[in-house]
């Protein structure tokens, strides 16, 4: 075990310095990569409970001890609260900026009377249908449907990948509300689906990503082109966000912007990345 760990940290760190010497000056379209770490503790805990949303094999479980550990708080973010939001009644939901925000007490009050009605998106409920819900539950499966296969991805043109990019995630983000881990599980960090309540999805930033990840790999997007990502914002917040490596560069989604954006236009200061496809993280 100790020599394939150090087999594979080497590997890691071999890669990140020919991402570095083959990056332009000035300008790296690729995030380049450091060391290897641990995955962060969210999504391995996630991975040993939702192989199917972690989407990695259960060979991959190993490897999430590997490397030192990443120092970051929990992924939490949730963006900007304006001040006039803590007046609002408990029983009201407001929107912040566009993006929307469930009150946090009337969500604590739910979360503890009718914690049973919570399920992931895309998961069966056991409650009958909610006709409010329809468009959050059926948009998933007809954007598979209208969607051509894995294979037919890189057949397209930057132009329409990044239509499809920025189509699920404005989309994401429009129907998830902002909510926190603690709020909606009790515990500072819980890495899931967005949750379902009433006909409505709550999450936060990880949450998002999530979701976006399981859209875009119904909607033909291959595994290997995706990442998930740990940033630090300008406001200080952990933060958790999609990456997709096209043939330009990598670009981010994100549940605090509408639009796909290339890495670097972004203001935040980069912890650890995802290996595509595995369980391998690393530093940035």
């Amino acid at each position: 075990m100790f020599n394939t760990r150090n087999i594979v940290i080497g590997l890691i760190s071999a890669a990140a310095v020919m991402t570095g010497a083959n990056a332009k000056a000035g300008s790296m379209p690729f995030q380049p990569r450091g060391a290897g770490v641990q995955a962060p503790m969210g999504f391995a805990d996630l991975c040993r409970r939702d192989t199917e949303t972690c989407g990695l094999p259960s060979s991959q479980l190993a490897l999430m001890g590997l490397g030192p550990r990443a120092s970051f708080a929990p992924t939490s973010s949730i963006g900007p609260v304006a001040a006039h939001h803590a007046a609002k009644t408990a029983a009201t939901d407001v929107e912040d900026d566009g993006l929307n925000l469930i009150s946090v007490n009337s969500l604590r009050a739910v979360a503890i009377t009718e914690v049973e009605d919570f399920v992931a998106a895309g998961a069966p409920s056991l409650a009958a249908p909610n006709p409010s819900a329809s468009d959050a539950e059926t948009a998933p499966a007809q954007m598979a449907a209208a969607e051509p296969a894995p294979s037919a991805w890189s057949t397209r043109d930057q132009r329409d990948q990044m239509k499809l990019l920025n189509l699920v995630n404005q989309t994401v983000n429009r129907e998830v509300k902002k909510a926190s881990d603690l709020d909606l599980y009790g515990m500072p960090e819980y890495w899931s689906l967005p949750r379902l309540i009433d006909g409505k999805l709550y999450g936060d930033c990880e949450d998002y990503a999530l979701e976006k990840r399981r859209r875009l790999i119904a909607a033909g997007v291959p595994e290997a082109a995706m990442s998930l990502a740990v940033a630090v914002t300008a406001r200080g917040e952990s933060h958790a966000v999609l990456m997709i490596s096209l043939k330009s560069g990598d670009m981010v989604l994100d549940n605090l912007t509408p639009w796909a954006t290339p890495w670097e236009d972004l203001n935040y200061r980069w912890v650890q990345r995802q290996v595509p496809g595995t369980a391998l993280w690393t530093t940035v």
